[in-house]
């Protein structure tokens, strides 16, 4: 018996909670293959520590998975599962990266894989692994959990394809106690680690038989890999190699350039600053205000968060797309005196829609389109002594609304009005020199995904199934403002456009 319309839609139902990892824009997911492999490798890395530490390097440990198609066709993209990759540090280079007192630790991981077939190679940059908030034991090693989507790779020869780890670069965000304290400075900044795998390893990750001979034409003549990317011969300079890596003349990695960002604003912004985020100076020192409004500048902002409940990445203001600019009144107000000095300015952004794609845990395709709705951004910078660096703080909220969801083809019908119950508060914080207003840099936070209303329609309820599947607290955002352009008057815009970051790592 053919399936009833009505019951294709329970079946969408069914696949709902699947449906809502896509919130605010997860990054797009891979379908499956045939003949996929799993594949899965244990690696031993060195990684430098700071010069002063003693001894300069500290072995980790991490293991690297993921989902591989047995086969794939020259001239397609061979699409790659989500990347898992398990670090395993051990007390002592925690006690030697981390301040006191840290309770957990974010981190984000960038894995460079040589990608090789016959005599060619690229380097894939697979970054945008991140591991959420994870507790630091009392005692013993620390385990981070990173995971994420990385681009497909594209070749034009049929061939033994193979996938080799290589360098390894984490960043450890420590959230220390106390730190929620309002008048606590930005939380630190994050602990570096360059890592390097041992040697006397075998470092293939897979191998992808490319057209449907295992040796077709520019077939390896043997399984073994190329030497792991950052592994040098003698006399060989590892800059020159690094550049020529990225892409060989049939290997595509997935680094195709940046497009330009929308256009910039060019009328000014109208909106007004949030009086209460802004901080009080000390007595005696008066807040001025700039008498022609501020001065009118252009940036691209674009960032990546992790929301805990989904165990995933998202992508806001993605830049492949094309990103959004924000608009800016620059010293709007400034208050300055003996020791200190604060200024105030103002943004607007206006984030386009997000369309995502993903297989639900029932393997089935789910399709949404998110919605933001913006408030102004307050921001404020404060520098307390000539010698101490500036603390900025971007404060901003957005409502979230989900539409157009599809669960295997089929409409999931959440009405019009799917959305936060509440806006979502943001409280971006960055300290110089990582941010500078005029220079650009990287903003983190912390936030708390409110319960959803107004999803379903008919008298179906899928507030619940929302809420549930993913409001909550410890999720986190890393953003990065690009080097912003100044605004020439009479609507000419920038002299040259605003800078266009890449998606943070």
């Amino acid at each position: 018996m053919k399936p009833s319309a009505r019951t294709r839609r329970r079946t969408a139902r069914g696949s709902a909670v699947g449906a809502l990892a896509l919130v605010a824009g997860v990054l797009p997911g891979v379908g499956s293959q045939a003949q996929e492999q799993q594949a899965r490798l244990t690696v031993a890395y060195d990684c430098a520590l700071p010069a002063d530490a003693q001894p300069a390097t500290r072995r980790i440990e991490a293991e690297v998975s993921g989902r591989f198609p047995g086969a794939a066709t020259a001239e397609e993209p061979v699409r790659i599962g989500e990347i898992r990759l398990d670090a395993e540090i051990s007390r002592e280079t925690l006690e030697e990266l981390l301040p006191a007192h840290t309770e957990s630790v974010t981190s984000e991981a960038e894995l460079t894989v040589r990608v090789a077939q016959a005599e060619s190679s690229a380097d894939a940059r697979w970054g945008g692994l991140v591991a959420p908030a994870t507790p630091v034991p009392q005692d013993g090693d620390l385990s981070l959990a990173h995971r994420g989507d990385v681009p497909p790779v594209t070749v034009e020869r049929e061939g033994q394809l193979t996938f080799t780890a290589g360098q390894l670069a984490l960043n450890l965000t420590p959230t220390v106690r106390g730190e929620e304290d309002a008048t606590a400075p930005p939380a630190p900044a994050p602990a570096a680690l360059d890592c390097r795998p041992a040697p006397g390893q075998d470092l293939r990750l897979a191998t992808v038989r490319i057209g449907g001979a295992d040796h077709g034409p520019g077939a390896s003549a043997s399984p073994t890999p190329s030497p792991s990317p950052g592994s040098t011969g003698p006399g060989k300079d590892p800059d020159a190699e690094d550049r020529s890596a990225r892409r060989d003349g049939d290997i595509d990695v997935g680094t195709a350039q940046l497009p330009p960002a929308k256009p910039c604003e060019t009328e000014r912004p109208t909106s007004d600053l949030d009086r209460s985020k802004l901080p009080e100076p000390p007595p005696g020192i008066p807040v001025r205000v700039s008498p022609i409004g501020g001065i009118h500048w252009c940036a691209v902002p674009v960032a990546a968060a992790n929301v805990l409940k989904l165990k995933g990445a998202m992508a806001i203001n993605d830049p492949r797309d094309g990103a959004a600019t924000v608009n800016l009144l620059i010293q709007k107000e400034w208050a300055v005196g003996p020791g200190y000095n604060q200024t105030r300015h103002l943004g607007e952004l206006d984030l386009p829609d997000a369309t995502a794609t993903f297989l639900d845990f029932d393997f089935m395709p789910v399709t949404a389109k998110i919605e933001f709705k913006s408030s102004p951004m307050t921001i404020v910078t404060v520098q307390r002594g000539s010698s101490s660096p500036n603390y900025a703080t971007i404060h901003l909220s957005q409502t979230l609304r989900m539409h157009d969801v599809t669960v295997n083809g089929v409409p999931l019908e959440v009405g019009p009005h799917c959305r936060t119950s509440r806006p979502l508060e943001l409280e971006l914080k960055g300290k110089q020199p990582e941010y500078e207003v005029l220079k650009g840099g990287v903003l983190r936070a912390k936030f708390t995904i409110p319960p959803f209303t107004g999803c379903g329609t008919g008298g179906e309820d899928l507030d619940p199934l929302f809420t549930g599947s993913i409001s909550g607290s410890g999720n986190y955002l890393k953003l990065i403002q690009g080097a912003p352009c100044l605004m020439r008057p009479g609507g000419q815009g920038c002299v040259v456009p605003p800078a266009v970051p890449e998606l943070p790592k």
